[in-house]
């Protein structure tokens, strides 16, 4: 993709980082900074690009007339990942990734901010990619999840099914590994053994073959390809638990 095709790509397709304070020039003032997109997509009307502004900014529960003049360092760092939440609606995207978007911010903050994106979403008719490590951020904003282990898809599906009854031994071991918020509940041992291999040097056939406690030989000779382990849930795994 290239060309016109690329910067119509572009308009409908953004990005919320994962530091939103080193996302943020801290040079330039807020009103410029979410102001940029609408430049670069060739809005030449100053107006149309201020009223643009000012109704993100709104959006994301920022007073605009007290932001737009200000600096990135006067902000908090869950005011900083506002900003950012308003510089990457203010093209009217279809698409956005979301890269960590709370694991930089206080813990205090991140239900904010994961509140807010639910807003976002449902408001403006978004779709939204959340990269997290986090499950229980996951868990909390997700219609379907895809688990990743060493750059290669272990599982998907829909959210709540997945963490009800996972297929793939990784994903199991993921939500076992899960903190209970409870004294007295004893936490499940892990009965994965090793050390992660090298991503540059990653083991023959199934990726986690050599942590995981049901590997066979067929396991080190065969790439597991994703196949249904139940309605809309997919595993890439020889011997699956559900």
């Amino acid at each position: 993709m290239e060309g016109e095709a690329l910067r119509r790509m572009r308009r409908r397709v953004q990005l919320i980082f994962q530091d939103p304070i080193a996302s943020l020039n801290p040079r330039r003032r807020i009103g410029d900074i979410v102001a940029e997109p609408l430049i670069i997509a060739g809005v030449k009307n100053a107006a149309e690009r201020k009223r643009r502004v000012h109704e993100v900014l709104a959006a994301v529960g920022l007073d605009p007339d007290l932001v737009v003049g200000r600096l990135p360092h006067e902000f908090s760092g869950g005011q900083c990942q506002r900003i950012c939440i308003a510089r990457s609606l203010v093209l009217n995207p279809e698409f956005i990734v979301c890269d960590e978007p709370v694991s930089a911010l206080d813990v205090s903050i991140r239900a904010q901010i994961l509140n807010l994106l639910e807003e976002m979403k449902a408001r403006f008719g978004l779709t939204l990619l959340f990269i997290a490590h986090d499950l229980a951020v996951v868990k909390a904003v997700s219609d379907r999840v895809a688990v990743m282990y060493l750059g290669r898809l272990c599982e998907v599906g829909p959210s709540e099914q997945l963490f009800a009854r996972p297929a793939h031994p990784y994903t199991s071991l993921l939500l076992q590994a899960i903190p209970v918020p409870d004294p007295d509940v004893r936490p499940a041992e892990s009965v994965a053994t090793g050390e992660p291999p090298s991503p540059i040097a990653p083991p023959s056939g199934c990726r986690f073959r050599t942590r995981c406690p049901r590997a066979d030989q067929r396991c080190s000779a065969e790439i597991p390809e994703l196949r249904e382990v139940a309605p809309g849930q997919f595993a890439a795994c020889h011997h699956p638990l559900a």
